[in-house]
C-alpha cells in the first residue's frame, strides 16, 4: 500500500514540475518578467491584440513555408500589428524553433543580444505569444514561437 502511494505521489509531483517548463505563453511572459525583474523594469502585460498579430505572423510563415522576420517579399513582421489595430510607438520581435522547455527557450533568447534587447527593453510594455508544434516549415521536433512586443502609440 505504502509503495503505491508513493508512485502516486511521484508522479503527481513529476506532472507539477513538468507544467510550470512547459511553453505556454504564461510560463514564456512570467520567465522573461523575470528576467526584466532583475533590470528593475516593469512586467510585461499580455495584449489580446498583440496575441492576435503573432498567431497571424505565425499562419503566414506557415501558409508560405519560411521562417524569418523579413518575409520573403520584403514584409515586416509589423504590418500584422496595424492589420490588428494596434497603433504603436515601438514595436519588436522575438522569434525561436525547435525548443522543449520554456527555461531553454526564454534562456537563449537572453544570450542572443537581439533578442535579450526585446525582452529588456525599457520602452516595452506589452506582448503577445504564439506557439505552434513543429515548424513553419515543414515537420520538426519542438515547438516554435513568436512574440510580438510593443508599446501603444499616445493617441491625439
Amino acid at each position: 500500500m505504502k509503495r503505491a502511494l508513493l508512485a502516486v505521489l511521484c508522479l503527481c509531483v513529476a506532472t507539477a514540475a513538468s507544467a510550470v517548463d512547459d511553453i505556454t505563453p504564461d510560463n514564456i511572459i512570467r520567465l522573461m518578467n523575470e528576467y526584466r525583474a532583475m533590470n528593475g523594469l516593469a512586467p510585461l502585460h499580455e495584449n489580446d491584440k498583440l496575441t492576435r498579430a503573432a498567431h497571424d505572423r505565425m499562419r503566414d510563415m506557415e501558409d508560405g513555408g519560411w521562417w524569418n522576420h523579413e518575409s520573403p517579399d520584403g514584409i515586416s513582421p509589423f504590418v500584422w500589428l496595424t492589420a490588428r489595430d494596434y497603433p504603436y510607438s515601438v514595436a519588436g520581435e522575438n522569434l525561436a524553433c525547435g525548443f522543449e522547455t520554456a527555461k531553454l527557450l526564454v534562456s537563449s533568447w537572453m544570450e542572443s543580444p537581439g533578442h535579450r534587447a526585446n525582452i529588456v527593453g525599457a520602452d516595452f510594455e506589452e506582448c503577445g505569444i504564439a506557439i505552434i508544434d513543429g515548424s513553419t516549415k515543414g515537420p520538426a521536433t519542438g515547438k516554435s514561437i513568436v512574440v510580438m512586443f510593443a508599446k501603444k502609440r499616445a493617441l491625439p
